[in-house]
């Protein structure tokens, strides 16, 4: 059993050497745009063509705004109608810019911020809930993820949005499994907090998640202190603090971009936004958006399905899980994709088989330890998150990396299965046992 500080001084070791990494893979990316070796994939700023388009008007935007902060036109740049994901992006073009050019290099250092940022997340979420040699592998695992790592290279909102959700779970995570002090619950309800005030500022259309993620905490708190017999105080203070301040974040806290998000899609464009809280008229209007937002789009499934109300919502709700955590289903691997080709879908499909594998993993730990309502915490956080998209997103692509948040949650659970599926003998060779 390693020592905190052990464990510390292994999180920095791998850390250094996943920063190595992803600066290499970054310079690789630029360089095949550069030289133009794959122009129709990546152009030459970097830019992902195919598999990340919405990042060439989000470099041009956070282009824009930087120059306004070189031009010290602040006023001028808080006004800038942009979403919080790009004006983070413009600073780190107004400090690197000058030097390596307004590209993938440009924004790397904020990229390698939240990379990093996801793997100590996913290292600490682990070891809260198995130990430091689990924790090292679903880490690694995550840094080496090819998809996931090269999403990363870009100016999307999915790197900002994966750490703040992983704050958000570990915060939950440490409310329920350990009996804390008023002053470290306070602490973790800080914490949570700000991982839900990013989450708002950067994907405000997941906030039903996050709520629903935060109740399901709440309820597992409060089992686990019936269990136990033993009130705390730190932690039903933490978890109730955040579930507080989180709900009250929409009516204070403005969002970005609002008038082109999600939200402001109407089934009619007559009808008035329906309350955030009536969750059926919330899944189909979302789910509504993203059939007539990618109606030619070769990885679409069940665009022809709208939900009209509830008895929808509850009808649908097996297929939802169906594609919120196996999509892309097997026949789509060998098909050619509209934007990634041919080699885009067999990456996806190679990926897809592999957190198969995980899945199955995470389901033998679950019953293995089913007792643990730890691991039935991250469970839910994995379910709320998969199924709700499953709901709402038609476009297999765009679902893809909407995931990578919950699946790093059920990449940790299948860790610590495939780790105890390996002969004694294998595993204590690879020290992972």
């Amino acid at each position: 059993m390693l020592s905190e500080s052990q464990k510390l001084r292994t999180l920095k070791r791998f850390l250094a050497i996943a920063a190595i990494w992803h600066v290499a893979f970054v310079l690789a990316v630029f360089l095949v745009g550069r030289t133009q070796l794959a122009p129709q994939t990546i152009d030459r700023n970097g830019i992902g063509i195919s598999f990340a388009i919405d990042t060439h008007s989000y470099r041009i935007e956070a282009e824009d705004m930087a120059k306004l902060l070189w031009q010290g036109k602040i006023s001028d740049w808080t006004r800038y109608n942009a979403s919080f994901h790009v004006k983070l992006y413009s600073l780190s073009f107004a400090v690197a810019g000058g030097l390596v050019g307004h590209n993938i290099l440009g924004a790397e250092p904020l990229n390698l911020l939240y990379y990093l940022l996801i793997l100590a997340l996913t290292f600490f979420i682990a070891g809260e809930v198995f130990d430091a040699k689990v924790a090292l592998l679903a880490s690694a695992a995550v840094a080496v993820w090819p998809s996931l790592l090269l999403h990363t290279t870009q100016l999307l909102r999915d790197a900002l949005f994966i750490p703040a959700l992983l704050l958000l779970a570990l915060s939950v995570l440490l409310s329920v499994n350990r009996n804390l002090s008023l002053k470290k619950g306070l602490l973790v309800a800080i914490l949570g907090t700000l991982g839900a005030l990013t989450v708002w500022l950067c994907r405000g259309d997941s906030w039903e998640i996050v709520i629903a993620i935060l109740i399901f905490g709440a309820a597992i708190c409060f089992l686990a202190q019936v269990r136990q017999r033993k009130f705390s105080t730190g932690s039903t203070v933490a978890i109730a603090v955040i579930l507080l301040l989180t709900a009250c974040i929409p009516r204070l806290v403005p969002t970005y971009r609002q008038s082109s998000s999600l939200l402001t899609v109407r089934l009619q464009q007559d009808e008035p936004p329906p309350p955030r809280w009536n969750v059926a008229r919330r899944l189909a209007l979302l789910r509504h958006k993203f059939i007539v937002r990618y109606p030619l789009a070769g990885s679409n499934v069940d665009t022809d399905v709208e939900l009209r109300g509830a008895t929808d919502v509850i009808r649908y709700l097996p297929r939802a899980a169906l594609i919120g955590f196996f999509a892309p289903f097997p026949n789509m691997w060998v098909a050619r994709g509209e934007q990634v080709g041919r080699a885009g879908r067999l990456i996806a499909g190679a990926e897809m088989f592999l957190l198969y594998i995980v899945m199955a993993a995470a389901l033998l730990v679950l019953i293995m330890e089913c007792r643990r309502l730890s691991l039935w915490l991250l469970l839910g956080i994995a379910a709320a998150g998969c199924i709700a998209l499953g709901f709402v997103v038609v476009n297999i692509s765009t679902l893809y990396r909407m995931r990578y948040a919950y699946f790093i949650i059920l990449i940790i659970l299948g860790m610590k299965g495939l780790v105890s599926l390996l002969p004694r003998k294998l595993a204590d060779t690879f020290g992972v046992r």
